[in-house]
């Protein structure tokens, strides 16, 4: 009899996993993503599921937030929910916060103004929200490229200090002591790493291409770099023009000594790393040679004959 009883509520229960299972492949699949405000209670959560046609029934979702005590236990933020889900994971899923994330790589040597607009095409934020807040800051310079997690539609400020607070991260006491022992500031460590960001295509370069900045800084050289000239042009360009090396900018290296009042992008830790240590070296020039390296020199008729010869 006992052993019948058991049979009849196997069978039962199978039966319901059977036909779950076959209502779930039966149903087509769309995820939404939901957005769960600050504050919001287990009813307006309800209503925001059912309205979005998540759950079927909003009592049968607040008899779960009832029975496993989490009312108050909800995070806010932007879920991607399947519709398919049961109430129970849904549940779950805002419980533990288990917020959809938008992943976004800030390339090494993007400008702030890049950022923005990749920023708005993964529709994190505003891009010109986002721009007016670095400049008002001046932090240009200072927005660490790395790769990020973000909650859609985040404010332009969360993101602008994200960014900036990776940045702060990174330079460390450190480098600040570095930068002490080469009587360079900060701001200057910056645009420097920013200059030999837009000029170095290999790693194993970047301490090269600094030793010769840093040699022209002692004398009193101009850098004569050309990222600093497209960046003053504000466009691309893949060789100079000598009306362009003449433009005139405080970003033109080529007619102001010293380094440019700020940044022309954003460096990554290795140009910052060589900036503040730069390789020993006799060399006054560099020059592409069309492969994505560079030929370096000491004396000028040097530098012109491998010029020539690009």
């Amino acid at each position: 009899m006992i052993k019948s009883k058991f049979r009849k509520i196997f069978v039962v229960i199978a039966g319901i996993i059977i036909i779950c299972v076959f209502v779930y492949f039966l149903i087509p699949s769309k995820e939404l993503l939901i957005n769960i405000p600050a504050g919001s209670t287990p009813r307006q959560v309800a209503k925001i599921l059912k309205d979005d046609r998540m759950i079927n029934s909003e009592n049968v979702f607040l008899s779960l937030v009832y029975l496993t005590r989490t009312d108050k236990k909800f995070k806010p933020g932007t879920y991607k929910i399947d519709n398919r889900m049961l109430s129970l994971g849904i549940l779950k899923n805002i419980v533990l916060g288990n917020t959809h994330k938008t992943r976004v790589t800030i390339p090494e040597g993007f400008t702030s103004g890049e950022i923005a607009e990749l920023l708005e095409k993964k529709e994190v934020c505003n891009s010109k929200k986002f721009l007016e807040i670095v400049k008002k800051r001046k932090l240009e310079g200072y927005l660490f490229p790395e790769t990020y997690y973000f909650d859609p539609a985040t404010p332009a400020e969360n993101v602008v200090d994200i960014l900036n607070n990776q940045f702060k991260k990174i330079y460390t006491d450190d480098f600040s002591e570095r930068a002490k022992q080469i009587k360079m500031p900060e701001d200057k460590v910056i645009i420097l790493a920013s200059i030999i960001e837009k000029e170095a295509k290999k790693n194993v370069e970047r301490p090269l291409i600094s030793g010769v900045f840093h040699n022209r800084i002692r004398k009193g050289w101009n850098l004569e770099s050309c990222a600093t000239v497209l960046y003053a042009l504000g466009k691309h360009k893949d060789s100079l023009t000598y009306k362009d090396i003449k433009v005139e900018s405080p970003y033109n290296t080529y007619i102001h000594p010293g380094v440019p009042p700020g940044p022309i992008c954003n460096p990554g830790l290795a140009s910052i790393k060589a900036a503040l240590y730069p390789a020993t070296t006799d060399d006054m020039f560099f020059v592409a040679d069309g492969s994505g390296t560079h030929n370096f020199s000491k004396y000028f008729a040097e530098h012109n004959s491998k010029k020539k010869k690009r």
